[in-house]
Formats: structure tokens, sequence, C-alpha cells
């Protein structure tokens, strides 16, 4: 009996540590992927946002939220007007390839063309992400969009990026995740221009008002400056000078940058040729 009891209650420890270490998995996938729709600025666009321009409380990732003349969507796991019926697969489908489950297309300014090179680990944090936050019903009228989606070849994998190599890492970290140049690189044909890569030139509206162009973050204007005034513009909005960037960057998220990944990045720009 004694021993019956010893090998019962050894089992049950044993199960419970598988459970107690699949729960800590759960939460370090869900804890990546919050780190990289923080740096990815997800909620940015797909929050609603008061009058001065700051998120309206108990509304995160809701949709609504004006974004290039369309309202973003809701991606909670509301079921019935969030994301919360999808498969994984189809919200992989809707991030990477701009497809969503009834075959609607994904438009634009949503950043597919960046998106598609998320890896899959990184999809897989990022949809439990999406997953662990509360569901808000909140039912998003789908405008028509006079900006046509770009058709792109449906991606199925992607390997994760080898962090080993700084550079290489930073461009998955600065084109990828952050994407960047979606808003530093000019368009063509509405895509990014790879000719002009990180030249500037978008205009933007600012928040309270007025139009902003996107700056030049290639060699061209960088150069001159330091990594560590690199950073500072990334993070707080502040040039070399002193003056400040506009708003329309998300400095409070890209201040969530890890050392490490904010190394990797400047890494990267600094290897992006001048353009003009």
């Amino acid at each position: 009996m004694g021993l019956f009891a010893f090998g019962r209650f050894a089992v049950v420890g044993a199960l419970a540590l598988v459970g107690a270490s699949a729960l800590a998995q759960d939460a370090s996938l869900v804890e990546r992927g919050r780190y990289l729709a923080t740096i990815g600025i997800c909620d940015s666009c797909h929050t609603p946002q008061d009058a001065q321009g700051a998120p309206l409380k108990g509304m995160e990732l809701a949709g609504g939220h004006r974004v290039g003349g369309l309202l973003s969507s809701n991606i909670t796991p509301d079921e019935e007007t969030g994301i919360g019926a999808w498969t994984d697969q189809q919200i992989i489908d809707a991030i990477r390839n701009g497809k969503r489950p009834n075959g609607e297309t994904v438009r634009p300014p949503m950043g597919v063309f960046f998106y598609r090179n998320i890896s899959d680990a990184d999809m897989a944090a990022i949809v439990a992400y999406l997953r662990s936050v509360p569901a808000v019903r909140n039912r998003v009228e789908r405008l028509e969009s006079r900006v046509p989606a770009t058709a792109l070849a449906p991606v199925q994998t992607v390997s994760a990026p080898d962090r080993s190599d700084k550079r290489d890492y930073g461009k998955y970290i600065g084109e990828t995740i952050a994407h960047c140049y979606q808003c530093h690189t000019p368009r063509k044909d509405g895509l990014p221009d790879a000719a002009r890569w990180g030249a500037g030139g978008n205009a933007y509206t600012a928040r309270g008002g007025g139009q902003v162009t996107a700056p030049n973050i290639t060699q061209t204007n960088l150069a001159s400056w330091t990594d560590e005034q690199v950073k500072q513009a990334i993070t707080k909005g502040v040039r070399p000078d002193g003056s400040t960037l506009a708003a329309v960057m998300d400095f409070d998220r890209y201040a969530r940058f890890s050392a490490g990944d904010l190394d990797a990045l400047v890494a990267y720009m600094r290897t992006v040729p001048a353009a003009n």
C-alpha cells in the first residue's frame, strides 16, 4: 500500500510539473506576442481614440479607428464582431496573406507586404496574445476603399530569423515587425519602392491636425547621427538638436524595444544605402 501510494503521488506530482511547464510556456508565448504587437504598433491602428488621440479605455484592439480612409477592424476575441470565431490559421492568413475567412481582402494600410515575413514561431505568439486580450463587442462598418489591394503570392511558412546575425535580425525587427519602412519608403504602384528604400516622403495627418512628411531614414540623413541619437529619435522622438519629431510616430510603443532588438535595428539601419 505504501509503495502504491508513493507511486500514485509521484505520478500526480509529475503531471503537476508537466502542467506547470505547459502553463509557463503558454504565458511565455503570450508575452512574446504582446511584445511583438507592441513594437508592431497593432493597437495604434486597432484601438479607437478620443479627440486628443488617447486610446479609449476598455476598447483595446476593438477597432473603429479611422486609418487611411478606412475603419480598423475589431481584432479582439469577440465571436460576433471580432476574430473569436476565426481559427488560428485564419488569423495568420489575414495577417500574412491579407485574406479574411470569407475571402475578402485585408486592405491597405494593413502592412501585409511586411507581415508576410513574420516567422511561424512569432506568428504563433501573436495569435496567442490576440486570444488573450479581453473580448470587446464592437461592430465596425466596412467602408469602401479607393485603394486597391495588391495581390501577393500566399506564404505558407517562414523560418525564424538568425538572431546571431545582428544585421539580418535587425532587418527582421525593423522591416517585418515594426515595419518602419512602410511609412518611410515612397510607394510605387501601391507597394514600397525598393529603389528608394527608407527615402521618406509619404505624407500623414498629425495628431491635432496638419500634415507631416515621413523623413528620410537612410544614411543620407543619419550618417552624422550617433547610434544613441538614432535610438533617442526612435524611442523618444527627439532629434540630435533637441527638437521633437511629430507624434505620428508611436514613440511610446517603440520605447518598449528590448535593448538587444534596438541595437540590432540600428545596426541594420546603418547598412541601408543612402537614397533620395
